[in-house]
């Protein structure tokens, strides 16, 4: 066979496995599974970076870490400013730039959007937030007859592709009823967010829903609970009254080298009382003060003494008798401190009437944790949202 025909058969067979390489390559690019899966993927990527950034927002914050920033109403990534104590809007775009966050999209190339419950609004009049405080919207999946969550703190929504009558344009202004007033097209919520089940995401308050996606209904959600915001908060507070306990019995001195004594409700000291809450606003038998200790306002006015269990042992405490306490029953311990979660439904609003085992059982899931007494356990639930022990040896 002479060279210049086995050339040609090579080009040929060049040119043919081009020809069926560039069509393999077309039909998956075209591939509709293809392509949702590629857009549903970016869509999470950017859901899960939103929530991120909001649980850490105001971890370190030494105001009211566990708040959350107001919508984006403007669409100018900024959280809008408090009108008096309130929002302007409760649901608007997400603000990325105060998150500190890229311009995050949807798979569809949209904005995301946000939903905040009131009760963790950035103002002190939301005050006390901790792990007591829940969130105020329910979300239902697939119908009104199931609830997905309910006292979410924040709902995530990626838009999707325009659905229906929607109108997103930059230029022309509209009457809109979330936010309220007239405002340009691509700033209204209903321009973004769809119905189903009779329950409309673009509601200021909620509920809200997610669904399958039809040629009417294309939201996609992510809920933050209480516990993803509050957790880390608790667990700070938790190693700043462990540290503050420590420094009251460092500072008290050869005259007590003791713990405060305990608090039932009002954040002060009981004399004789070992068990019961965190006294953070007043400590017997010393103050506080009175020993150069300084306490984290944060602590104080949202009350996480509130939500602490603490008991101290007898030998620690001013009158140094009673014995120590117990872990899994190894003795010596000085100070048992139960952070307790975030809130149940059964969960009691107001003060106790008295001390006693069923009061603390709403708080502490362990009976042998709530009894009142100095023998402890290591919690039971390895859940992220349970309670967590810590002692002082």
């Amino acid at each position: 066979m002479s060279s210049r025909k086995q050339l040609g058969q090579a080009l040929f067979a060049a040119l043919f496995l081009l020809v069926i390489g560039v069509g393999a390559l077309v039909f998956y690019l075209a591939d509709p599974s293809r392509l949702q899966r590629s857009s549903d993927e970016k869509t999470a990527v950017a859901l899960a970076q939103a929530k991120e950034a909001l649980i850490g927002w105001k971890l370190n914050d030494n105001n009211r870490p566990g708040v959350l920033p107001c919508p984006d109403v403007n669409d100018d990534g900024a959280a809008e400013s408090l009108s008096g104590i309130e929002c302007p809007s409760y649901l608007g775009r997400l603000p990325w730039k105060t998150l500190g966050l890229p311009e995050l999209r949807d798979g569809s190339g949209e904005k995301l959007w946000y939903a905040l419950s009131r009760n963790f609004r950035n103002d002190d009049s939301a005050e006390p937030v901790n792990t007591d405080t829940k969130g105020t919207i329910t979300v239902y999946s697939q119908t009104t007859g199931t609830v997905m969550a309910s006292a979410v703190t924040a709902v995530i929504f990626a838009p999707g592709p325009v659905q229906g009558n929607q109108d997103r344009s930059p230029a022309n202004t509209m009457s809109c009823t979330v936010p309220a007033g007239t405002i340009f097209r691509n700033q209204c919520a209903a321009n973004y967010l769809e119905t189903a089940s009779t329950t409309d995401n673009a509601s200021a308050t909620g509920p809200y829903i997610t669904a399958q996606s039809t040629t009417f209904f294309n939201d996609k959600l992510l809920i933050v609970s209480a516990a993803d915001v509050m957790i880390p908060v608790e667990k700070r507070a938790a190693r700043e009254i462990l540290n503050l306990l420590q420094l009251y019995r460092t500072n008290s001195g050869g005259g007590c080298n003791c713990y405060p004594w305990a608090d039932t409700s009002n954040g002060a000291s009981e004399a004789s009382l070992r068990y019961g809450r965190v006294p953070l606003l007043s400590a017997l038998p010393t103050e506080w003060s009175a020993l150069g200790i300084s306490i984290a306002p944060w602590l104080i006015d949202n009350q996480w003494w509130w939500v602490f269990f603490y008991t101290v042992s007898g030998d620690d405490t001013a009158a140094h008798s009673g014995g120590s306490l117990s872990l899994n029953g190894v003795s010596g311990k000085s100070v048992v401190l139960i952070t307790t979660g975030t809130a149940g439904a059964n969960r009691p609003a107001g003060s106790p009437g008295s001390w006693d085992t069923n009061w603390w059982s709403y708080y502490i899931d362990d009976p042998d944790n709530s009894d009142l007494g100095t023998w402890f356990i290591t919690p039971t639930s390895t859940a992220h949202d349970r309670d967590r022990i810590y002692t002082v040896p």
